[in-house]
């Protein structure tokens, strides 16, 4: 009896493992976030650059964490008996996950008019390098046959890291000015092109295509050095079909207030906002689950003359990130720097 006793007990801890871990914790969208790297788009954001070549480089560090609660009840049946005990399952599971992408860019504005505004295009790869670490806690309680209760705990830990290619964007671009306002249209293509593992808990690459219309726009006062400046964009996701699963739209917005102190130095304040507008879909998919998240933080940036026609242009933000849901909540590290020929 007691050697069956501890059999159970370790039983149901690898049915509470299983329970906990598949999935990670409880993320809308599938691998925790979008395709869209949120902060992305910040200052200058509708303004579409003179003719010429492009060349960027974009370091986006991202750490966050969250804590997911896990409840679950069922029967286990005693091995060697008919007797199926109720056993309720409750703890939690922390999600910690660290992740830098390394962007490389290459952008091309033609001297052209197409319905009054000047056309461009763009392609971006990403180098990622990324690890998940996932802790589960909890206990099981056991209801044996004349009533009596038995709390077994238990607690867990699985590490994953993932470095390699991550999906290439292809964007097309379409810019106007009037003024100190200055507008432009995009649409974002996601091409799954990355490393991907249905069987990893972390990946390079999402297993699926993605379509983003998005508008940005620009005010910029030069006689005071004010901008404002706004981009907001929808995502479309398709279905990723090794897992069968669909993420919902989308929809972010990224800001910023940016005072210009002279042409080549600016400053000010950036943030993002990130709302999920339709649910998860497909095999596993919880009903109505849904991701939100703001964040704000500071902008430094500035251009260097590399000589009559080349400049390099400098960008900083930080985010902080708050009020998250159904997602993980944390801190972007972002620079970017672009030269043109």
């Amino acid at each position: 009896m007691k050697r069956n006793f501890w059999f159970l007990a370790v039983l149901i801890c690898l049915i509470a493992w299983a329970v906990l871990f598949p999935a990670g914790a409880a993320h809308a969208v599938e691998g925790g976030s979008g395709v869209y790297a949120l902060g992305l788009v910040g200052p200058q954001a509708g303004i579409m650059p003179e003719p010429g070549t492009y060349v960027g480089y974009n370091l986006y560090y991202y750490k966050g964490d969250t804590t997911t609660p896990v409840s679950a009840s069922g029967k286990v049946q005693i091995p060697g008996t008919g007797f199926e005990l109720p056993a309720q399952l409750t703890g939690s599971v922390d999600t910690e996950a660290e992740s830098y992408a390394h962007i490389v860019t290459l952008t091309y504005v033609f001297d052209a008019d197409i319905l009054g505004g000047r056309p461009g295009v763009s392609v971006w790869l990403p180098y990622v390098d990324s690890d998940l670490t996932l802790r589960g806690s909890g206990v099981l309680s056991l209801t044996g046959p004349l009533g009596g209760t038995y709390d077994i705990p238990f607690g867990g830990r699985a590490d994953a890291s993932e470095t390699d290619i991550g999906d290439t964007t292809f964007i097309g671009m379409l810019g106007w000015h009037a003024g100190f306002l200055h507008y432009m249209t995009t649409l974002n293509v996601y091409a799954p092109t990355g490393d991907y593992d249905k069987n990893r808990l972390i990946n390079a690459g999402r297993n699926h295509w993605a379509i983003e219309p998005m508008l940005s726009v620009t005010y910029l006062n030069e006689d005071v050095g004010l901008e404002l400046s706004g981009a907001a964009g929808i995502t479309f996701n398709f279905e990723n079909t090794d897992t069968d699963y669909e993420s919902g739209d989308e929809f972010h917005l990224d800001l910023a207030v940016i005072q210009h102190l002279s042409e080549n130095f600016h400053l000010g304040f950036v943030g993002y906002a990130y709302q999920q507008l339709s649910g998860d879909s497909g095999r596993g998919a919880p009903e109505d689950f849904k991701g939100r998240v703001y964040a704000w933080g500071p902008t430094v940036g500035g251009m260097i003359s590399l000589g009559d026609t080349s400049n390099l242009y400098l960008k900083a933000r930080y985010y902080n990130e708050f009020d998250a849901k159904n997602r993980l909540e944390g801190d972007v590290w972002l620079f970017t720097a672009t030269v043109n020929f």
